[in-house]
Parts: structure tokens; C-alpha cells; sequence
């Protein structure tokens, strides 16, 4: 593995990294000064999300609490989408290196998971998007950039997403805006299709992948699946039954790849390490504990680095 995604951001709570609008934890920061510096020496490029669509660490709904504390008229946590936000200029205090200039860095993300039901016309998290990438491209030129969406499409193609439901995003439009430079999908039938049977679900998840493909081919922009995952709490969960699932994934992947198409890596969510169990949400992977699951990440890692 030589990608890895996680948070830069943590608003409001107990431990923030942000503790207040601008405000920020010096501690925390050298947590995420620490975690760039790791990286570097292990050879792992990061894919850093700026802030999250959920409320677990604070997400849009924090920054629609601060605005309305500030006096803002503000109803809704959707409300979030038409206020502008900031960051970036960190300098490490291990490396000396700025956020914005470290090439450990492989790429940005703006949102974690961004919906916007309140707008099922989609124009509210087009045009923050739009604001948004025009916003960081104007401090950082150097790195890539990405939404973070699971790959949702809007009212013309909204057949294609799982139960036909809309969240306010469109994978086409929401990819077509300048600054933005590979599309991204997440994969969790489980969620999704709750009632389909496990075969079902797998399909599902394969028709999901190569519908991306084909519209990423449109784009004219790579493919990232940026989560999947089988979660412990399925009906029947086994390690066997989520190494198969990965492996199935993995497939895809690796087809993609082989044939020159846009797909041409995937990051399960979520690398816990021994210890941290915790932390985990059902769906978290921990090496040490899972040999088979290390098997099947070690077997794509190798088939994609002969490719290349």
C-alpha cells in the first residue's frame, strides 16, 4: 500500500483541532504534523479531507453552530454549503515543510461524504464546490484535489443510485468543475441495499463500479474508490466473507487497470492498528489480527505494482 486517506480536521468536541471558527489546537496540529512526517518516511502519500459532511468530529453541523452563535440566520445544517471556509498555510513543525508545499501530499479532498437534501436541484453543493476549489486552488497550485463524494448521481441518472434516492450531488456536474482532478466513489451495499442478499449486493457493487468507470472515461478524469468495506455487523459476518467481498473488489480494480481505463486503485475503509479496536465502526481492518485480509491487500498491491 503506498496511499492513505484520513481527517485533517476534528471542529469542536473534547479533543478539536479546530476549537472555535480560525481557532486551533496547537497540540493536535503537531498530531497531524506528526502523521505527515510518518508518512513520508514510510513512502505513503495521504489523501487529507479538509472537514466532513457527519457530525462524529464536529463536520458541517459545528460550522453552522459557530455561525449562528456569531448571529447568522441560519435553519438548517445544509445551511453549511453557502458559507465559505479556510485553511491550509500550516507549516510542519517536524519536517518544516508547508501543508501546501510537502509532496507527501498526494492530494486534497474537500468534504468527507458531502449531501445536500435540502437541495435536490443539486445547485447548493455545485456552486460550494465551485467556490470552494477556487478557494484552495488559489493557495495551494501544487497538489491534487478531489470532492469526496460517494459517487450519488442527480435527477437524470438518479436510477442508477441505489433505491433511486437523491442527496443533492451529481457525480457528472459536481466532477466537470474546474480545479477538480479525479473523481471519487465510495461502495457500502450493505448500507445501501439493507434487504438485497449478499450476491445481490456484490452485483450491485460491480454495476456501481463500471457505471463510474464509464462516466470517469467521459470526464476524461482517473477514478478513485476512496472507501469500501464489509461491515462485522452483516447478517452472517465472517473474515471469510469480507475477504471474498475485498477480493471482489479488488477484481474490478485491478481489471480496470489492466485495460487502461480510469480505475486504477481503491482504499477500504478503515486501517486500525492493533490496540485501537475502539475506534472501529464495524467495518475497520486490523492487520495483525486478520492474516488472510493482510493476504488479499498484499496480493492487489503486488498484481497493481507489475502493471505499472
Amino acid at each position: 500500500m503506498n496511499v492513505a486517506r484520513t481527517w485533517a480536521f476534528a471542529d469542536g468536541g473534547s479533543k478539536p483541532l479546530q476549537s472555535a471558527p480560525g481557532v486551533y489546537n496547537e497540540q493536535m496540529f503537531q498530531g497531524l504534523d506528526f502523521v505527515i512526517s510518518e508518512a513520508k518516511n514510510y513512502g505513503i502519500h495521504l489523501i487529507l479531507s479538509l472537514v466532513d459532511n457527519f457530525e462524529a468530529f464536529g463536520g458541517k453541523k459545528q460550522y453552522v453552530a459557530w455561525a449562528v452563535q456569531k448571529g447568522q440566520q441560519l435553519t438548517s445544517d445544509d445551511d453549511f454549503f453557502t458559507n465559505p471556509m479556510d485553511v491550509l498555510t500550516r507549516v510542519n513543525k517536524i519536517t518544516n515543510v508547508a501543508y501546501k508545499d510537502d509532496p507527501t501530499i498526494l492530494s486534497w479532498e474537500l468534504i468527507n461524504e458531502p449531501r445536500c437534501p435540502s437541495d435536490l436541484s443539486g445547485k447548493t453543493i455545485q456552486n460550494w464546490i465551485t467556490e470552494m476549489a477556487g478557494h484552495l486552488r488559489s493557495i495551494d497550485t501544487n497538489h491534487l484535489l478531489e470532492i469526496g463524494l460517494e459517487g450519488f448521481y442527480g435527477n437524470d441518472k438518479k436510477q442508477y443510485n441505489p433505491n433511486s434516492i437523491n442527496y443533492g450531488t451529481d457525480f457528472i456536474s459536481n466532477n466537470q468543475i474546474t480545479g477538480i482532478d479525479f473523481t471519487t466513489i465510495h461502495i457500502y451495499p450493505d448500507q445501501w441495499l439493507p434487504g438485497a442478499t449478499s450476491e445481490a449486493q456484490d452485483k450491485w457493487a460491480s454495476q456501481w463500479i463500471q457505471a463510474h468507470i464509464d462516466d470517469s472515461k467521459l470526464l476524461k478524469k482517473p477514478l478513485l474508490i476512496g472507501e469500501f468495506g464489509k461491515s462485522s455487523n452483516t447478517t452472517g459476518y465472517n473474515i471469510e466473507m469480507r475477504d471474498n467481498y475485498f477480493g471482489k473488489i479488488y477484481g474490478n480494480i485491478f481489471n480496470c487497470a489492466k485495460n487502461g481505463d480510469p480505475c486504477g486503485g481503491g482504499l477500504f475503509w478503515q486501517l486500525l492498528d492493533q490496540g485501537m479496536e475502539t475506534y472501529g465502526d464495524g467495518y475497520e481492518v486490523v492487520l495483525q489480527a486478520s492474516p488472510s485480509t493482510d493476504r488479499v491487500i498484499l496480493l492487489q498491491s503486488l498484481r497493481l505494482s507489475k502493471l505499472s
